[in-house]
C-alpha cells in the first residue's frame, strides 16, 4: 500500500509537468486553517513567512494550543515549497514541508487549478503523514470565489494507526470581497489540519467563519471563531494566522 501511494504521487506530479498549461495569477483568497503554498499561480521569487495559532476556547485543559511557523518560497512560476514547524503549547511536534504545483487557468481567467504533496514526521515516535490533495479554484465575479482541497491522508511507520492508516481529507471554503484590503470567509474542514495525529484519524466537521485584511505593506492578518465538531463533543476555537509577504 505504501509504495502504491509513493508511486500514484510521482505519476501525477510527473504528469502535471509534462503536460501543464501555461499559468496565470488568479487572486483568488486562501483559507485560513489549511492554507495553500503561496497562492495558485504564485510568480517565480514570491517569498512569505506565517504562522498559526488556534487557541482554545473550551476544554482548556485538555487542549493545547496549537501554532506553527512556516515559510512559502515560489522557485519558480506556479511551484512553491513550504517548510513548517508544529507546536502545542511549548512542545516542538513535527517537521512539516509540503510541495505545490499549480496546473493552468480557464481561457476566461475563472477557474485555477494545482496539486498539492505534504509530508509530517512526527518527532516523538516512528511516524509520517502523507497527503496527496487537488485544488480547484474559481471566481465568481468579482465578489464571490470558493476553492477547494480534496485529496488522501497515509500514514507510514511503527507507530501508524494500524487500523485506519488512510483518512479523506475534504476542505471548501467561499470567500467575498467586501473591500479592496478585506475579505470574508465561510471555511469547511473535516479533518484537523494543524495536528493530525492528536484526532487518531477520526472524521471531524470545522466550521470556520474568517475575516481576513491585507496592508499595503505585504502585511496581512485572518482571524476566525468556530466550533469543530467530534463525535459527541464540540470544540470551540479562535484562530489567528499573521503573514508576512515579499
Amino acid at each position: 500500500m505504501r509504495n502504491r501511494f509513493f508511486h500514484i504521487c510521482f505519476l501525477l506530479f510527473g504528469c502535471t509537468i509534462l503536460f501543464a498549461q501555461e499559468t496565470e495569477k488568479l487572486e483568488i483568497p486562501e483559507p485560513m486553517m489549511f492554507d495553500l503554498v503561496r497562492g495558485l499561480g504564485a510568480e517565480q521569487g514570491e517569498l512569505e513567512i506565517n504562522t498559526l495559532a488556534d487557541f482554545p476556547l473550551n476544554n482548556t485543559s485538555v487542549r493545547p494550543i496549537e501554532w506553527a511557523p512556516e515559510i512559502e518560497y515560489a522557485l519558480f512560476d506556479g511551484f512553491a515549497v513550504e517548510l513548517e514547524f508544529p507546536f502545542a503549547d511549548g512542545h516542538f511536534e513535527a517537521f512539516k514541508y509540503a510541495i505545490q504545483y499549480t496546473l493552468g487557468t480557464s481561457s476566461n481567467n475563472k477557474y485555477i487549478h494545482g496539486l498539492q504533496f505534504i509530508g509530517e514526521t512526527y518527532v516523538n515516535g516512528s511516524i509520517t503523514e502523507l497527503s496527496l490533495l487537488y485544488i480547484p479554484a474559481y471566481r465568481f465575479n468579482e465578489t464571490w470565489s470558493a476553492l477547494g482541497l480534496f485529496g488522501l491522508m497515509y500514514e507510514v511507520g511503527s507507530d501508524a494507526n494500524l487500523n485506519k492508516r488512510t483518512t479523506v481529507l475534504l476542505n471548501a471554503t467561499l470567500f467575498a470581497d467586501i473591500g479592496h484590503h478585506s475579505v470574508l470567509g465561510l471555511e469547511l474542514n473535516n479533518s484537523d489540519p494543524t495536528l493530525q495525529l492528536r484526532d487518531e484519524n477520526t472524521m471531524v466537521l470545522l466550521v470556520l467563519p474568517q475575516f481576513h485584511y491585507e496592508f499595503d505593506f505585504g502585511f496581512s492578518f485572518q482571524v476566525g471563531f468556530g466550533p469543530r465538531f467530534i463525535e459527541n463533543e464540540t470544540e470551540y476555537s479562535g484562530v489567528l494566522r499573521v503573514i508576512q509577504t515579499f
